[in-house]
């Protein structure tokens, strides 16, 4: 039985379907896209160096329908904020999240809802709490389905070691409720 959901969507044109980190995408819509590569599915091990990236990036970027979208520092609690108009209004719980520049991770426990309404639903909040006309998120996610207290502890710790992984600061959101102690 499935007790919570692991959720990961990006901002647009960060994180493409043949990024040479990897995605889960299955296919390249964007013609212009699909001749930077073939996907390369699922979480590549090892992980590129910083100069194959920005390459990319550089080639990719004129090819993208509009500019990519990057959360900074300022607009991280910004799109924390949307997260938890969200939480509050649906009575969600909450145990992870964390807001990267050009991701997120969310833990959601089971609710009454799809994880991808959920999804949908932190995506709008974020884009009208950031005042934009246009959507900074990338299509769909990606959701892992959890189903046992062990794999829950273990999202946690992953999400809320992410931004410390990346050299960000570690995230602390007022809508986040802390699992409690085995």
């Amino acid at each position: 039985m499935i007790i919570a959901y692991h959720a990961i969507f990006t901002t647009y044109g960060t994180w493409l379907p043949n990024d040479p980190r990897g995605s889960f995408s299955r296919e390249i819509y964007n013609a212009e896209l699909s001749e930077l590569g073939e996907i390369k599915y699922g979480r590549q091990a090892p992980q590129p160096p910083g100069k194959t990236l920005r390459r990319f990036w550089t080639v990719a970027a004129p090819k993208l329908s509009r500019r990519p979208y990057f959360i900074n520092d300022s607009t991280r609690p910004i799109v924390a904020e949307g997260f938890a108009q969200v939480v509050k209004r649906l009575d969600l719980i909450v145990p992870a999240c964390a807001i990267m520049n050009d991701h997120v991770h969310i833990l959601v426990l089971r609710s009454g809802y799809r994880i991808e309404y959920l999804v949908n639903q932190f995506k709008g909040a974020a884009t009208r709490a950031l005042g934009l006309k246009v959507t900074p998120w990338a299509r769909g996610c990606w959701e892992v389905f959890i189903n046992n207290e062990e794999t829950l502890r273990a999202a946690v710790e992953y999400i809320e070691m992410n931004p410390v992984k990346a050299g960000l600061p570690s995230q602390n959101w007022s809508f986040v409720t802390r699992l409690s102690p085995v």
